[in-house]
């Protein structure tokens, strides 16, 4: 078996963080916000987008909304192309995790009147 594969041929992790898509926090709310809005519900939103969780399918478009992980590249084209975006714009707005912090999402959440989904983190000192 080669090194750059993991056991059963699953890609191996470098592999699959070039397929992972960070987003200006701004642009990453605005985006999902529009999304929500056309679905009805952030519920919707991710069965749309191919999460299919019994309990919460929400779970991952929220992870994501908050800056807690990327959007899989697929997932993003799927919501682009859903609420009519070019995915060659979205990618404009492409940036490292480490650019993506507590203050500057919480402060797009507040402008796009999502702060029922603000970050809040436990500081242990």
């Amino acid at each position: 078996m080669s090194s750059d594969h993991a056991y059963y041929g699953r890609p191996f992790k470098a592999y699959n963080a070039d397929k992972r898509v960070w987003l200006v926090s701004a642009f990453r709310v605005e985006l999902i916000k529009n999304g929500i809005e056309k679905a009805g519900s952030i519920n919707r939103l991710a069965r749309e987008l191919g999460y299919r969780s019994r309990i919460h399918p929400g779970w991952s478009i929220r992870q994501i909304l908050v800056g807690e992980q990327p959007f899989p590249y697929e997932k993003l084209l799927k919501l682009s192309d859903y609420v009519g975006y070019p995915i060659e714009d979205v990618l404009r707005y492409r940036t490292e995790s480490e650019r993506v912090n507590e203050n500057n999402t919480n402060e797009a959440l507040r402008k796009y009147g999502l702060w029922c989904y603000h970050v809040q983190r436990l500081r242990l000192r």
